[in-house]
């Protein structure tokens, strides 16, 4: 059966969440890894798991059952992945998990998928996923890499700056509107381009009048960053 409509984009919180990935090759590895990266409790089921699985096991990074699956490898988890080569077993993987409302991805299989995985740009705190509904992983990972050349740590930096002033703008600021027109105010200032240019300090110095303007408070990590600038600046000179 087709779908009527596309998927909708979500990030998922799975930090603490168990997640269960049937299937211990190297598809499940990779699966691990990225889970593992973002905090989830991983639980991999399978008779045969490759090296690196067994060895983030010893470490106690996750946890191998080793043996067939069965329904009852679902109990308390909040995330399921099947990736054995048993398309059999996939469907009953799919089918137990719609029955009990887990959310389940199922590798290349799109019919079967609740959800499926994106590509994932990550550049420090900024993360961009790319999907093209399941049609085509080539264009995914071809997007991929284009985003990679593209999306710099200058986007990063701004992002964790703008972040520490979000509280101060909800203060001062009564409206979304506001808040909107003040932090698009910022980054009309040229501050992305200042970062590329290596000129740290007039960006810093940049977001500072703006919040001087708007009667919002500069945030500790901003008066430090502005600090740590002024002092490399007279080391240099």
């Amino acid at each position: 059966m087709s779908k009527q409509y596309p998927y909708y984009p979500i990030y998922l919180d799975i930090e603490d969440r168990d997640v269960v990935i049937i299937g211990g090759g190297e598809i499940c590895t990779r699966k691990a890894e990225t889970m593992l990266r973002y905090g989830a409790r991983v639980t991999v089921v399978s008779p045969e798991c490759t090296r690196e699985l067994e060895e983030w096991a010893a470490e106690g990074k996750l946890i191998i059952r080793s043996k067939h699956y069965d329904e009852r490898d679902l109990d308390g988890a909040n995330l399921v992945i099947a990736s054995t080569d048993n398309q059999h077993v996939n469907e009953k993987i799919a089918a137990d998990c719609r029955r009990r409302r887990i959310p389940v991805n199922v590798v290349d299989v799109t019919p079967l998928c609740e959800f499926i995985v994106p590509a994932i740009v990550e550049s420090g705190s900024v993360t961009i996923a790319i999907s093209t509904g399941g049609k085509s992983p080539a264009i995914a990972r071809t997007l991929k890499e284009d985003l990679l050349r593209v999306v710099g740590p200058e986007y990063s930096e701004v992002n964790d700056v703008l972040g520490t002033l979000r509280d101060g703008a909800k203060a001062v600021l009564p409206s979304d509107v506001d808040r909107k027109r003040f932090f698009d105010g910022i980054l009309a200032r040229g501050i992305l381009d200042l970062l590329r240019q290596g000129r740290r300090r007039e960006a810093y110095e940049q977001i500072a009048a703006a919040c001087e303007e708007s009667g919002v408070p500069v945030s500790d990590r901003l008066r430090a960053a502005l600090s740590v600038e002024s002092r490399m600046q007279k080391v240099e000179a």
